[in-house]
C-alpha cells in the first residue's frame, strides 16, 4: 500500500468509527425521546442539527467562493470542502424530524398560539407550516444541485485536464453566491430566528454567514492539518499556506465580531421592547456568563493569537487555534438557540449531547466517505504545483 492510500485508508477508518458512534448516539437519543419527552428531544435536536447545517453551508459557501476567486489557497482544501457540500442530502433526511416537530419547536405553527397573539398572526402570512416547508425544499434544491454541479466539474477536470472547466466553475459560483447569500440568509430567519417570532434583526442573516464560514474554514484547515502528516498532503502544506489560512481565519473572526457588535448596538440604541427581548434572555440566569465568555474566548483570544505570524507559520500551533474556534462555534449556537426555547437557566440537556454526537457521527461518515471516493487533491490544477514551487524557491533564497 503505498502513501496515498494509506491517507485513504485512514478516511476510510474515520468513517467507520464514526459511523457506529452516530448510531450508538442516535439509539440513546431515541431513548430520550421517551424518558425527556418529545418537546425536550425536538428542541435538543435543532441545536445539534443546526450546528452541522452551519458547517455543511459554510463549507458549501467557501466552495463557491473559492471557485469564484481562484485563490491557491483553498486547492489543498478543495476536496474538504467538496465533501462537506456533498453531505446536503443527508442534512435534508435529517431535516425530516424537524418538519415532524414543528409545533414542538415554533410558536407560529400552534393554533393556539397564533389565535391568542396578533403580532404573530400579522406575519402568518409568512410564517406557516405549508409555506415554511415549501421554502425549506427550494433552500435544499437551490444547494443539493449547485454543489453537485461544481463536484462533477471538478472531478471532470480531473480526468480530462480540460483548464476550460475552471472558468465554467467560477461562472457557475460567482452568481451561485449570492444565490448562497439569498437563501441561507432566509433559511436562517426560518429556521433560527422565527423560533422567537415576536423578534426580528436586519443583520441576522449576514450573522449566521460568517459564523458558518468561520466554522467551516476551522474545520477543513483542522483536517488538513491532521492529514498533513501523511501524504499527498504533506507535499502541500508549507508555512505559505498556513499562513495564508491564518490569515483568512483572522478575518472572519474579525467580520464575526463586527457583526455580533453590529447587531448589539443597534438593537441597544432603538431600545424598543420587541428587540431588546432577545438580549435580555441571553443576560440573566447564568446566560451573562456565556455572554461574556463568548466575548472573551470567541474574539480577543483567537484574535489576539492570529495577530503572531509565529502561529500562522507553525502548522501544530495553528491546529490548536482551530480546534479552540470550533469549541466557541459550538458555544456560540448554544447561546443563540437555546435560550430561544424558554431555558431561563443556563443548562446542558443531556439529549444536547448525545444528539450533537449521533447527527455529528452521521455526518462525519458521509464526509469521509465523499473524502475517499474522489483525489485527495485536485489533478491538472498548475495553481497547486505553482503555489508549492513558489514556496520551495522562497526556501531556498531565505
Amino acid at each position: 500500500m503505498n502513501p496515498v492510500q494509506e491517507t485513504i485508508a485512514r478516511f476510510a477508518a474515520l468513517r467507520q468509527r464514526a459511523l457506529a458512534v452516530g448510531i450508538i448516539a442516535l439509539l440513546a437519543s431515541a431513548a430520550g425521546f421517551a424518558l425527556a419527552g418529545r418537546t425536550q428531544f425536538f428542541q435538543s435536536y435543532l441545536y445539534a442539527y443546526m450546528v452541522w447545517m452551519c458547517l455543511t453551508l459554510g463549507l458549501f459557501g467557501l466552495t463557491l467562493l473559492h471557485h469564484t476567486v481562484r485563490g491557491s489557497w483553498g486547492l489543498p482544501l478543495l476536496r474538504f470542502l467538496e465533501a462537506g457540500a456533498a453531505t446536503l442530502p443527508l442534512m435534508l433526511l435529517l431535516f425530516l424530524p424537524i418538519a415532524a416537530g414543528i409545533a414542538d419547536l415554533y410558536p407560529w405553527a400552534n393554533p393556539e398560539v397564533v389565535q391568542s397573539d396578533k403580532y404573530i398572526q400579522h406575519k402568518s402570512g409568512y410564517l406557516n407550516v405549508p409555506f415554511f416547508l415549501a421554502r425549506a425544499a427550494v433552500y435544499f434544491a437551490v444547494w443539493i444541485l449547485l454543489a453537485r454541479i461544481l463536484r462533477q466539474l471538478s472531478l471532470k477536470q480531473d480526468e480530462t485536464e480540460d483548464p476550460a472547466l475552471a472558468q465554467k466553475r467560477m461562472n457557475l459560483s460567482a452568481p451561485g453566491l449570492v444565490l448562497f447569500v439569498l437563501t441561507v440568509s432566509f433559511a436562517m430567519i426560518d429556521w433560527v430566528m422565527s423560533l422567537e417570532p415576536r423578534w426580528y434583526s436586519s443583520i441576522y442573516g449576514a450573522w449566521f454567514i460568517v459564523g458558518q464560514g468561520l466554522s467551516a474554514l476551522a474545520f477543513s484547515t483542522t483536517v488538513l492539518l491532521l492529514a498533513a502528516r501523511h501524504k499527498p498532503f504533506a507535499d502541500v502544506v508549507n508555512p505559505k499556506l498556513t499562513r495564508d489560512l491564518g490569515n483568512l481565519t483572522f478575518a472572519f473572526v474579525i467580520l464575526w465580531a463586527y457583526t455580533s457588535i453590529s447587531q448589539y448596538i443597534i438593537i441597544w440604541s432603538a431600545n424598543l421592547p420587541d428587540e431588546i427581548v432577545y438580549y435580555i434572555k441571553r443576560n440573566q440566569g447564568g446566560w451573562q456568563y456565556l455572554s461574556g465568555a463568548l466575548t472573551v474566548l470567541h474574539f480577543f483570544l483567537p484574535f489576539l493569537i492570529l495577530l503572531s505570524s509565529r502561529v500562522k507559520r507553525y502548522a501544530n500551533l495553528l491546529l490548536r487555534v482551530m480546534v479552540f474556534i470550533l469549541v466557541m462555534r459550538l458555544v456560540d449556537l448554544f447561546w443563540i438557540i437555546v435560550p430561544a426555547f424558554g431555558r431561563e437557566t443556563l443548562s446542558v440537556h443531556w439529549l444536547d449531547m448525545t444528539l450533537l454526537a449521533g447527527i455529528g457521527g452521521l455526518w462525519l461518515a458521509w464526509f469521509a466517505h465523499q473524502v475517499c471516493s474522489a483525489p485527495l487533491l485536485p489533478r491538472h490544477d498548475s495553481r497547486l504545483q505553482e503555489a508549492w514551487l513558489y514556496e520551495r524557491s522562497a526556501s531556498t533564497v531565505a
